[in-house]
């Protein structure tokens, strides 16, 4: 598992594709930490069928959720 690590506007941004046993299909998680490394928040992107798209779809999420733009976040309907 590729694991990619960026700092982004104050923000670290951990971002990995985990594939799902049942479905075979890679999620991409990503977490968000602060400048202490406590996790302000975490979640999952759309679960794709490629690792790398997967893990791409993690990192474009967290740093949607630093610039406040739900629109581009999955599951979310603006």
């Amino acid at each position: 598992m590729n694991v990619d690590e960026v700092d982004y506007k104050g923000y670290k941004i951990v971002a990995s594709a985990e594939q799902d046993d049942t479905t075979g299909l890679w999620n991409g998680r990503y977490r968000i930490l602060d400048n202490d490394g406590i996790v302000v928040y975490e979640s999952f992107a759309t679960a794709l069928n490629e690792e790398g798209k997967a893990q791409e779809a993690a990192n474009a999420e967290a740093r949607a959720w630093v610039d406040g733009d739900a629109a581009k976040l999955s599951g979310t309907t603006e």
